[in-house]
């Protein structure tokens, strides 16, 4: 029974690790125009005073842990603070919402945006539409 458990254990760990291994740069795209479509709905529903902003910033937050891994994933320290970064302010706005502070929750939104620059003047090479990652 014991070995059954730790190979288990063993083959839940290499399957997670390859999955991290497995995020392409396709796959990272990906995560940067969900977040780039959840933060512009996310400035429509904050205006709005709608409390669908707080979905909004949960679906950037739970994004973010996907770009946090791909960066984890190459060693990019860096890139990896700027992700956690992105989700700390997600999930603040999120509060902010929840608790009916929709000024709080858009100047906070402000800031994710200027955490989102610094990541893509340090890794983002290219023009739109032909972005890459350096």
């Amino acid at each position: 029974m014991k070995w059954i458990t730790m190979g288990a254990l063993a083959a839940i760990m290499a399957v997670s690790a390859v999955s991290v291994m497995a995020q392409s740069e396709a796959d990272y795209q990906g995560y940067m125009k969900t977040i780039g479509g959840a933060n512009g709905s996310l400035g429509k529903n904050l205006a709005a005073k709608s409390a669908d902003a707080a979905a909004d910033a949960e679906k950037i937050q739970d994004t973010l842990k996907m770009v946090e891994a791909f960066w984890k994933a190459k060693g990019t320290d860096d890139a990896v603070g700027f992700a956690q970064k992105g989700q700390s302010i997600a999930a603040m706005v999120a509060a902010d919402v929840a608790a009916g502070d929709f000024d709080k929750a858009t100047a906070d939104q402000k800031t994710f945006g200027t955490a989102c620059g610094a990541c893509h003047m340090a890794h983002r090479d290219g023009k739109a539409p032909d972005f890459k990652i350096k």
